[in-house]
């Protein structure tokens, strides 16, 4: 492996601008994955690496196993001083390995159920989205324009590998989202729609629409959505978090598809 000690090392200088910048992730198609879990992930859809990069004194070891393992696969391994490591992990006390990856090519959605997200700006949140997505057994994603860069470093870290089982659109419109995947949509209210409790949610393919924790859904995504819900929540409760509301949104549609089927299915 290579060693970095400096910060004008054109490399590290490269990799702090991922770091630090949504933009360049977006605009460079390139991206910082930190830990193990997510090098387990990647090796695991067999997503190419462009670099490792380990923290010296790393007392991790599946850390030093997977940038050995990339390193013989190929991949160059460099080895950076502390201070210069951690100011690209998006964590304080992560495992010690980043890997410098390309961001893949957008897919061509598939088809089953949808999550939108519009104005979900923080990355942890948007990393949480993504993570209940996967969890829920949807293949695609979409985001807003104004959302956060879903390939930054700090989203990837919350997801913990979703992004490499689902079909990942950017800077899609409401009326995008709809083009792009001709199905009933239902959007996430805070107050304005039924009780997602008698909403029929066991049919064909559902898309969701959550908005951000402030302001929720545009009046643009609400007017595109089929259909609106609310959560009912206990007296005095204004709302719920973003990924919080997704999961139950979601998992309320997994049991009644589960429930539908055990109806259906011959008696012995």
């Amino acid at each position: 492996m290579k060693s970095i000690t400096s910060a004008d090392n054109p490399n590290f200088k490269r990799w702090l601008r991922l770091a630090e910048s949504a933009g360049e992730v977006r605009s460079r198609r390139q991206t910082l994955a930190e830990g193990t879990h997510l090098a387990e992930a990647i090796h695991a859809s067999a997503h190419p690496v462009e670099a490792v990069l380990i923290r010296r004194g790393t007392r991790h070891d599946e850390a030093r196993r997977w940038a050995e393992h990339y390193v013989a696969a190929g991949a160059p391994g460099f080895e950076l001083s502390a201070a210069l490591f951690d100011r690209l992990a998006p964590v304080e006390r992560g495992t010690g390995i980043l890997l410098h990856i390309a961001v893949p090519d957008a897919p061509t959605p598939g088809a089953g159920d949808a999550l939108f997200m519009e104005g979900v700006q923080d990355p942890g949140n948007a990393g949480a989205l993504l993570r209940v997505a996967a969890a829920a057994g949807l293949r695609n994603v979409l985001a807003a324009p104004g959302s956060a860069a879903l390939w930054s470093p700090k989203v990837l870290r919350g997801a913990q590998g979703a992004h490499f089982r689902l079909h990942i659109l950017e800077e899609v419109t409401p009326s995008g989202a709809r083009s792009v995947l001709p199905m009933r949509w239902i959007g996430a209210a805070a107050h304005a729609g039924a009780s997602l409790w008698s909403v029929d949610l066991s049919g064909p393919a559902v898309g969701f629409m959550v908005g951000s924790e402030g302001a929720g859904l545009s009046p643009a995504a609400s007017a595109t959505c089929d259909q609106l819900v609310t959560i009912p929540l206990a007296s005095g409760v204004e709302s719920l978090n973003v990924a919080a509301a997704a999961a139950i949104c979601l998992f309320e549609r997994c049991r009644q598809v589960e429930a539908s089927r055990a109806r259906t299915l011959p008696h012995a």
